[in-house]
């Protein structure tokens, strides 16, 4: 949150969008609050990366929770409402704010996949979890779908996996500093030359 960037005119853009690391920082503890992790920093159980090699995890007898967040694209993310905010004589800030959508994914494996994914939907209805997300401007959109049963074979050996995805929006504000124009000169020319030449400037 935070992120800038100067542009080749020199105007800075301040943006609170989160990025991927950021929102993957903020759903994993929570995920690991909402399925009963006693200790939220222990996120053993709730991984936000894929081994490159190899299977999830060795044992079929194991729960684990694999999160992926990724943008998502919605109607919602292509309305911007822009408002200009002075600053001072020579600056002009300009704020843009919208709505941004995130698809928010959970993979269960193991022998409890069905409760553990029941239990992430019953967390997002819950005022300490949804408040939680608040304080990033992330808010679920609440018609959770219904958790989907799909057992994996992997190296031979059938897994139990259970998948549950639910949108989330993001309320976005960026500012865009830009300098504003301090004078103006202005010629008056006729068919003998010029007339007048004067310079307006900002008062």
């Amino acid at each position: 949150m935070g992120a800038s960037i100067t542009y080749p005119d020199g105007s800075v853009l301040t943006s609170s969008a989160l990025t991927i690391a950021q929102i993957n920082a903020i759903m994993q503890p929570l995920t690991c609050g909402m399925i009963g992790v006693a200790d939220p920093t222990t996120t053993s159980r709730v991984r936000i990366e894929w081994p490159t090699v190899g299977a999830p995890f060795q044992e079929a007898t194991e729960d684990i929770c694999y999160l992926r967040c990724v943008p998502k694209d919605d109607p919602y993310d292509k309305i911007r409402d822009v408002f200009n905010l002075p600053l001072n004589d020579t600056d002009l800030n300009e704020q843009w704010n919208y709505t941004r959508a995130w698809s928010i994914r959970w993979c269960f494996y193991g022998p409890n996949s069905t409760d553990l994914a029941r239990a992430i939907r019953s967390g997002l209805y819950q005022d300490y979890f949804v408040g939680a997300l608040a304080l990033s401007q992330l808010f679920p959109v609440s018609d959770f779908p219904q958790e989907v049963r799909a057992p994996e074979l992997i190296d031979g050996q059938w897994f139990e996996r259970v998948d549950l995805e639910v949108e989330m929006y993001e309320f976005v504000t960026e500012n865009i500093d830009r300098q504003t124009i301090l004078s103006v000169e202005t010629l008056i020319e006729g068919n003998g030359g010029v007339l007048a030449d004067f310079t307006v400037t900002a008062s």
